[in-house]
This record gives C-alpha cells, sequence and structure tokens, in this order.
C-alpha cells in the first residue's frame, strides 16, 4: 500500500507539472507571424461642445502617427476617416478607402499613437513645419472654423491587441479655447433685438496667431504674436440667433491677456462699450476651456452678466455689470 501512495503522489506531481506548463503558455506573448491591420476607434470628450454640436460628422478625417522603440511600426500622419460618423476610422488615400495603405503592426512591441483632428497635409508625412507643427491664425473663421477646433489624443497597444482605441481617458480632447459672446436686450433697454441683430461688435487684446503640435498635442499662440486692436467680431465670426440672442463663437489659441478685452457695439452709429467685464480667471484663455459672456445691450450701457466657464464638465459661473 506504501508503495501505491508513492506512485499516487508521482502521478499528481506530473500533473501539476503539466497543468502549470500549459497555464504559463497561455500567458506567453504571440508570437509573430507577420504584419497585423490595426483598427482604429474614437470618441471624443464633451463632443457637445465642438462648433458642430455634434460628436464625429460623417468623412470626419483624423492624422495618426505611431512610433515603437524597437523601430518596427513607424508611421506619419496617417490618414483616417470615419464615413459614416460613427467614430469607426479607416484608412484612405485622398478620398478612396485604403485599407491596404493603412497601418500594421509589424512586430510584437508596444506602440504609441498620437492623433490628430483635423487631418492636415498628405498622408505619410507629417504636417506643417518642425516634425508636424501647424501654424494658423484665427482671425477670420466665419467658414472655416471646423479647421480650428483642434482635437487630439494618444494611447498605446500591441500586436495581440491590434485595435487602437481612442476612448475613455484616451478620448479626443479639445487643444482651442472657446470664447462665446451672447448679446441680448431687454423690453427697457431703448433697442429691439433686431437693432442687436443688426449692430456690429468689436474685441481687442487677444492674439491670433499661433501654432499647434500634432504630436505633443499643444495649441500655443506664437512668440511673436501681439494682440489686435478692434477685431471684428460680427465680421469675422460665425453667429446663431435664438430665444431673441445672437450668439457668436470663436475659437482662439490658449494664451495670456493683459486684463479685461475691450468691447464696443455698434449700433444706429452710436457706441457702446464695456469698461472692465470682460475678464478670465489670472486673465488666462486656458486649452480645453469654453467661456461665455451674456452682454445685455441698452442705451445707458452695457451689462455683462453670467459669465461662464465650462471645462467640458467644471463648471464656475459670476456676474458683472459694465458702462458707457
Amino acid at each position: 500500500m506504501k508503495q501505491i501512495r508513492n506512485y499516487s503522489l508521482l502521478a499528481s506531481a506530473m500533473l501539476t507539472f503539466a497543468l502549470t506548463s500549459c497555464n504559463n503558455d497561455e500567458v506567453e506573448t504571440i508570437p509573430y507571424e507577420g504584419p497585423v491591420l490595426a483598427q482604429v476607434t474614437a470618441g471624443i470628450d464633451g463632443a457637445l461642445t465642438r462648433a458642430s454640436d455634434t460628436s464625429w460628422d460623417q468623412n470626419d478625417a483624423i492624422g495618426i502617427t505611431c512610433r515603437n522603440t524597437e523601430n518596427e511600426t513607424n508611421y506619419d500622419n496617417k490618414k483616417y476617416v470615419t464615413a459614416s460618423g460613427n467614430g469607426t476610422f479607416t484608412h484612405y488615400n485622398a478620398t478612396v478607402e485604403d485599407l491596404a495603405g493603412g497601418i500594421f503592426f509589424q512586430g510584437t512591441g508596444d506602440v504609441s499613437f498620437f492623433a490628430y483632428y483635423p487631418f492636415t497635409g498628405t498622408d505619410g508625412t507629417l504636417p506643417g513645419t518642425n516634425n508636424g507643427i501647424i501654424s494658423g491664425s484665427t482671425q477670420k473663421q466665419v467658414t472655416n472654423q471646423k479647421s480650428l477646433d483642434y482635437l487630439y489624443a494618444a494611447a498605446s497597444t500591441t500586436y495581440a491587441t491590434p485595435t487602437i482605441s481612442f476612448t475613455g481617458n484616451d478620448k479626443f480632447k479639445h487643444k482651442m479655447a472657446r470664447l462665446k459672446l451672447v448679446l441680448q436686450t431687454d423690453a427697457n433697454a431703448g433697442f429691439s433685438v433686431e437693432d442687436v441683430k443688426s449692430g456690429t461688435y468689436t474685441l481687442g487684446g487677444l492674439k491670433h496667431d499661433g501654432t499647434f503640435n500634432v504630436i505633443e498635442g499643444k495649441a500655443k499662440t506664437t512668440p511673436d504674436a501681439s494682440p489686435v486692436a478692434n477685431w471684428s467680431v460680427s465680421t469675422n465670426c460665425p453667429y446663431a440667433d435664438a430665444n431673441n440672442q445672437r450668439t457668436y463663437t470663436m475659437f482662439l489659441y490658449p494664451q495670456t491677456v493683459s486684463g479685461p478685452l475691450p468691447f464696443t457695439a455698434t449700433i444706429s452709429s452710436q457706441n457702446y462699450n464695456n469698461t472692465a467685464d470682460i475678464k478670465f480667471t489670472d486673465n488666462e484663455l486656458s486649452s480645453g476651456n469654453s467661456y461665455t459672456f451674456t452682454i445685455t445691450i441698452k442705451k445707458t450701457g452695457l451689462a455683462v452678466s453670467s459669465c461662464t466657464i465650462e471645462g467640458w464638465g467644471t463648471e464656475v459661473t459670476g456676474s458683472g455689470n459694465a458702462g458707457m
């Protein structure tokens, strides 16, 4: 009986070793068996804050650059398009879907992906100058505002999990600052809503020349940019009319301003100026923040109220007044 027990122990040990070997095989790195096509899915953090007030639009295009420390999988500015606007992207050559020309994992190492919106330049070549730095201006944005809403995302994955997921904490995030001016009047102001709609408006103290780095995801004003005085909001920015209000929306490079921004409303050849209340915390327009100022226009002056900062989830409100 003693000998039988020893055989039993030996069989048990052999079974344990076999199971351990199987478990070790299961956690080993999947061997490389040839290039694997990358699949791309993406979402936008705070999608309703886009100029278009949607998430992705049909045929939105992003640029993806990827780097691998083993020098296996490296691509520059590959164009990926969500043809239906559902957040699933495939590679395009100009306007034609081109899966064969897309990103393929060339080894088993970890790959870092850097993506931006909107796609700029040529597929396979970093846009702009100096390794992916795009120069631009926010002076005129009536027809091209969507192209100024720079978004950025970064993620990493491997050959074993070939889906590049710009989702969750890796969603695309807004990198510009957004400013909205909501113009209105009231029954005792001496103006009508139509007067407000026919007025012209200027805003000063903002720098409009800047750059966006598609690899680092940073938007900023250029070092030599100077503030523009009396910038015509009514000429250079799109607007929407609703609820007896006119709202102008503008995208700006993140920047430090010298103080409150001078605002002038001109109605029937009469100028109405604010004195102090278009101002920002620490004089900063921060990346990813949306600022809304509601301005009530009266013949006795302007009242600025409902000053709102939205950090795509965080909201701080305040109020103030202004005179002629």
